[in-house]
């Protein structure tokens, strides 16, 4: 229930020219606009998170369609997986390897410092399958570590491909690999170091 009472809020003139321009052109008044940002500052807490993870999230979520990522089922995704991997190992395994350094060449050509922070960003975010995901470093080294209880055989095989080229692609050899059915454990050097090419 609102009771029609108002508050003065203070604000820096530069946030203050800012807002009442945006206010303008999305045809609100400044009082409108600051209203409207404050119930929404109150919902997003409210969801338990803060207005800079709802705005991250947002710029996520975008960066990843215009990545061409999409949404899947995730025993669709399982399932042609295995099948494709029956029928032509060689060949998805290629796919999924060259989908990695993709990935990593992506990262670099948006000027992202370390394309391994990014990509567990994102991955943590909107791999839902994907209950753990570690990245560690150590001088000039990597630890990759992923588990998740729902991959399937096959798919542990293929996303440590997809990992491996991710890997390669950031400018790294992988010096040594653990895999299980659901857990991957990576680790790899910058290439050129320790004779590592």
């Amino acid at each position: 229930m609102t009771t029609g009472r108002r508050k003065m809020l203070e604000a820096r003139d530069d946030l203050a020219d800012k807002i009442g321009k945006i206010a303008e052109t999305r045809g609100f008044t400044l009082f409108g606009m600051v209203n409207n940002l404050l119930e929404l500052a109150i919902k997003v807490e409210g969801m338990g998170i803060t207005l800079k993870e709802a705005v991250d999230a947002y710029q996520l979520g975008k960066e990843v369609r215009e990545a061409s990522f999409t949404l899947i089922l995730e025993s669709l995704l399982y399932d042609t997986s295995q099948i494709a991997y029956e029928k032509a190992s060689e060949k998805t395994l290629k796919i999924w390897f060259d989908a990695g350094e993709w990935i990593a060449q992506r990262y670099i050509a948006r000027g992202e410092a370390d394309p391994l922070v990014a990509y567990e960003r994102e991955l943590k975010v909107f791999a839902w399958n994907i209950p753990y995901i570690a990245v560690e470093r150590s001088g000039k080294g990597v630890s990759v570590r992923v588990l998740s209880p729902r991959f399937s055989d096959s798919y542990t095989t293929l996303f440590t491909r997809y990992l491996e080229g991710i890997l390669v692609g950031s400018g790294y050899a992988v010096t040594y690999k653990e895999v299980g059915r659901g857990n991957i454990r990576l680790e790899a050097v910058k290439r050129g170091v320790d004779g590592n090419r």
